[in-house]
């Protein structure tokens, strides 16, 4: 048979033509899907984050931490137990940070990390009215949270949140932070 003669049966057959289509937009349809799912847990963890620390944040904008004279290891502990299983099992990568001062101005917010390590905490030991002081305070709570689920699932590493300075973690996860800022109760 000449090569024409083929070139036209091979035309003409229309046997695999579904399969030959599905082979070439299964992979970007998996790959884009994934995506979605992944952008979809980072953002429930970021809620989650936030609501807990919110959650957590009210104790000390009432008055309550101070009075239970709860330790910001405490507070930490109370930060994980208000987002739930989800947080409470990656405990250990959650930093907190709780400053005060009379006005606004006068409050630095906390880096989570630099160069690629994640600012160790205060004292855990210490009490959180030394951090938060008393009533009608400027209160600024930082919290940072080192996610490491990118490590176990690959895909995830290609759309973390770096820290600020651009570098990335030294333990390869994703940096979430939530902040609390607020004016004490008079108590």
């Amino acid at each position: 048979m000449k090569a024409a003669t083929l070139l036209g049966l091979f035309k003409q057959n229309q046997d695999g033509v579904t399969a030959v289509e599905f082979g070439l937009v299964a992979a970007p349809f998996l790959a884009f899907v994934l995506g979605i799912m992944a952008i979809g847990l980072q953002f429930f963890t970021i809620n989650t984050l936030d609501q807990a620390v919110e959650k957590a944040s009210r104790k000390i904008r009432t008055g309550q931490a101070q009075r239970a004279n709860m330790t910001l290891g405490d507070f930490k502990n109370l930060v994980c137990e208000s987002g739930g299983s989800y947080l409470q099992r990656d405990c250990n990568n959650i930093y907190i940070h709780v400053q005060n001062s009379g006005d606004w101005s006068d409050i630095t917010p906390t880096a989570c990390a630099t160069n690629g390590q994640m600012t160790t905490q205060a004292n855990t030991t210490g009490a959180v009215s030394d951090s938060a002081g008393g009533g009608s305070q400027v209160v600024l709570v930082t919290v940072c949270y080192d996610w490491t689920m990118p490590l176990k699932l690959p895909y995830l590493q290609y759309i973390l949140m770096r820290p600020a300075d651009g570098v990335p973690l030294v333990s390869g996860g994703s940096l979430i932070q939530s902040v609390a800022t607020f004016r004490s109760e008079n108590f």
